[in-house]
């Protein structure tokens, strides 16, 4: 069994480790963001290799080298095994992120953890929140303004103005004349 939870479980923070060295390949992962991509002055990035290898990689290195000889030992003859076991927390993770946000309402869309911080009110809500979910900053500094994997953010976004859209697109006058 592999043990994803706990306090800062190891398996997790290897992951998540893992991810942090490799920015470039979890932009890809997570779907970059458009928005991301122009607010960075960068074009938006998409992966050329499929995910599977991407979970692989990532596998490799939360199970390889892991503490309990029994996970190194069945990783080494069935790594393939382990492809699964990533998806699938990476998706918990999604599920659980997105769970938090829910509970930070319209107030947290698309704010940075260091933003969210400064309202105490904020800061005393994700800080007892974390207490069950550790992991939300490093997912939100990666997932913030993703609509893939914040929900909450896709729906609420301060910066889409609809109705200005709509209009402009139909070429009518917010002014009536």
């Amino acid at each position: 069994t592999i043990h994803w939870e706990g306090v800062r479980s190891a398996h997790t923070e290897h992951l998540l480790a893992w991810c942090k060295e490799n920015e470039d390949t979890c932009i890809k992962l997570f779907s970059d963001s458009a928005k991301d991509a122009k607010e960075q002055g960068r074009k938006k990035k998409q992966s050329n290799t499929s995910r599977d290898v991407v979970y692989s990689q990532v596998a490799q290195a939360v199970f390889s080298n892991d503490e309990d000889l029994e996970v190194q030992r069945l990783f080494k003859e069935d790594p393939k095994a382990f492809i699964k076991p990533v998806s699938t927390r990476f998706g918990i993770l999604r599920r659980k992120y997105n769970a938090f946000n829910k509970d930070l309402k319209q107030s947290g869309a698309g704010k940075t953890y260091a933003e969210l911080q400064e309202d105490p009110k904020m800061k005393s809500l994700i800080d007892t929140k974390l207490e069950n979910f550790p992991w939300w900053p490093e997912l939100h500094e990666w997932w913030r303004t993703n609509p893939a994997f914040n929900h909450a953010f896709s729906t609420v976004d301060t910066g889409q103005y609809f109705a200005s859209a709509a209009l402009e697109h139909f070429n009518i006058s917010k002014h009536p004349q």
